[in-house]
């Protein structure tokens, strides 16, 4: 994080160091590379809490999470209205202001050892689901703004919600029941190597799936890794995710600094 505020562009990368350019530019595939690396850290983080655990501590995850949507909400539409904004642009500034850096926060206590605690796994609860609730207002604002309604009918506010929760639970239900019968697969002992590129592919193949039906790529990740972490493979997974941590953690977190940096 450190390496990733000092090159970045309001610091020593806004320099014109090369022919005039300077070192960092804020392009799509800083974007691109940054969600990549929040693919990897969200599956590795879901390896460290199985389904049963994700779902006991479920109301408390809930209850964070959505306070976290809605407080940042109505208190960024509030002050915003003050400063004399229209209707459009205040909710736009309001909606932007109920995403979370989930990414960061969990490699922060991956690193510091924290991650089995039950306050990081409150965390992580509750930074999944204000991920699902904050695409589901970013939903709903983008639809007032398009359709330039200001008053939309709750009755398609209210389906719309429940249809991307609804996509977020057919997600986790669906890794949950399939992935440990596909990596409990006889086939895939035969060759070195192979548990660890068939699980590879799942977690990028679930992102994948998860942004197609509107929903974060990372949720997907974060669904197959805790899939994993109910299977008896889970050590050897861990070793790989551990070594994938080791070699890419590094060039990601300045890479999600720079993507944070973008997106703000």
């Amino acid at each position: 994080m450190l390496a990733g505020i000092i090159v970045g562009p309001f610091a020593l990368g806004g320099l014109p160091l090369f022919n005039g350019e300077p070192l960092v530019v804020l392009d799509e595939t800083v974007k691109h590379i940054g969600e990549l690396s929040a693919v990897v850290i969200l599956f590795i983080a879901g390896l460290e809490i199985t389904p049963k655990e994700f779902l006991k501590g479920g109301k408390a995850a809930f209850t964070v999470g959505a306070l976290g949507v809605i407080i940042p909400f109505f208190i960024g539409y509030i002050v915003f209205s003050l400063y004399g904004l229209n209707a459009f642009e205040t909710l736009l500034i309001a909606t932007a202001l109920t995403a979370t850096s989930i990414a960061i926060s969990i490699q922060v206590l991956s690193e510091l050892g924290k991650i089995r605690t039950e306050e990081a796994r409150l965390i992580l609860g509750a930074a999944i689901v204000d991920d699902v609730l904050a695409i589901a207002v970013l939903s709903v604002v983008v639809t007032m703004v398009q359709s330039g309604n200001i008053n939309p009918d709750f009755v398609e506010i209210s389906l719309l919600i429940l249809k991307i929760l609804g996509l977020f639970v057919a997600v986790l239900v669906g890794s949950v029941l399939i992935i440990p019968r596909i990596v409990h697969s006889e086939k895939l002992w035969k060759s070195r190597g192979s548990i660890e590129g068939i699980t590879t592919a799942i977690f990028f193949g679930t992102a994948g799936i998860a942004a197609y039906i509107g929903l974060s790529p990372i949720i997907g990740a974060f669904a197959v890794g805790m899939a994993i972490a109910s299977t008896k493979l889970i050590k050897q997974v861990g070793d790989y995710a551990e070594k994938l941590q080791f070699i890419f953690a590094p060039l990601f977190l300045p890479l999600l600094e720079l993507k944070s940096i973008l997106e703000g």
